[in-house]
């Protein structure tokens, strides 16, 4: 109920989400779930912390921190680190859950919680959406105690406004170009192969994720160190969540019954989040099957009458060329 009434309403902040992520990535880590209740007792703010010593590099003014994969560093240095629960590399949106009106009072009421502890050093809070309070609140509240603050563009999350129709979003948001490209890849994996996509059932997941793991895998040798094991239990642990709650839609889609692409979806709110991805780019890369299944998608969230897909963190191309537009998360890191 708090969630749904707060500045970031967002999947990565439902209980869901951080139970599954703290399940697989809680380990050695000291959790510090605070609540913040107002003079009659009633909660106004959760905000989810945890605690580590995180490797840092010394020399660089704001060290890069991988959370769920951290890299090996020839020089680095501990430092007793605070972090949102929700990682670095996996959730794309984090934030306090606050009533909007209640935000400076829990950014306060927290950092004066970590002022009071001399167990940290380090406050390092990603992927904040831009337009949070938070961001400017805990950087103006921590500098008044003195601490050295940096505020930064993480990333960008794209993200694409939907009409009300398909033939509107071909018209009004891609231009002649980017429109024929659409078209053109579509038409031709439907007039060269028997085209199939779906979204896989939720008594049958665990058969459609093992068919998403083989493509994300082969898809990219990047991907392919990025599936863990433990990051696969991520994966699964997230998914059916989601699954129970609703929120699941995994796509499929088949080139003459052989599976070539798979999307991991959620639709929360009134938005489809488009989470992750895999392709077959061997046999079938020339039909670009992976955009080809993107259009399906995004056809699919205008007749559900979702009014945002959110391709979620990182500039790539493609979603440019399907008409998003940017909008931003920040990192603020703080030193004691």
């Amino acid at each position: 109920e708090l969630l749904r009434q707060s500045a970031t309403d967002t999947l990565f902040l439902t209980w869901e989400w951080q139970r599954a992520w703290w399940d697989a990535f809680g380990s050695n880590r000291s959790l510090r779930l605070l609540t913040i209740r107002g003079a009659g007792g009633n909660l106004s703010a959760i905000v989810p912390l945890f605690v580590q010593d995180t490797l840092l590099d010394p020399d660089a003014s704001l060290p890069e921190i991988n959370i769920e994969n951290p890299s090996v560093l020839p020089r680095a240095e501990a430092r007793r680190t605070v972090h949102w629960v929700g990682g670095s590399e996996v959730s794309d949106y984090l934030d306090l859950v606050a009533l909007a009106e209640s935000n400076r009072g829990a950014c306060a009421a927290f950092l004066d919680y970590l002022a009071e502890r001399e167990d940290w050093q380090i406050l390092d809070l990603h992927s904040v959406p831009s337009v949070s309070p938070t961001i400017s609140t805990v950087a103006e509240l921590a500098r008044a105690r003195g601490w050295e603050v940096q505020r930064v563009r993480e990333d960008v999350c794209p993200v694409l406004e939907l009409p009300d129709t398909w033939d509107g979003y071909l018209a009004e948001r891609l231009d002649k170009k980017k429109r024929h490209e659409l078209r053109r890849k579509m038409r031709k994996a439907e007039r060269e192969t028997d085209v199939r996509w779906y979204w896989v059932e939720p008594y049958n997941l665990d058969v459609g994720l093992q068919v998403f793991f083989e493509l994300h895998r082969a898809s990219d040798p990047d991907k392919g160190s990025f599936m863990t094991k433990r990051m696969e239990g991520f994966f699964r642990g997230v998914s059916q969540a989601a699954r129970d709650s609703e929120w699941l839609r995994l796509a499929i889609m088949r080139f003459d019954g052989h599976a070539v692409a798979s999307h991991l979806c959620f639709d929360y709110g009134e938005d489809r989040l488009v989470y992750n991805s895999g392709f077959d780019v061997d046999t079938y890369g020339d039909l670009s099957p992976g955009i080809v299944l993107m259009g399906y998608l995004i056809e699919d969230a205008i007749k559900s009458r979702l009014r945002r897909f959110d391709f979620l963190q990182g500039g790539e191309r493609y979603k440019y060329d399907l008409g998003a537009t940017d909008t931003e998360v920040v990192r603020v890191f703080v030193r004691r």
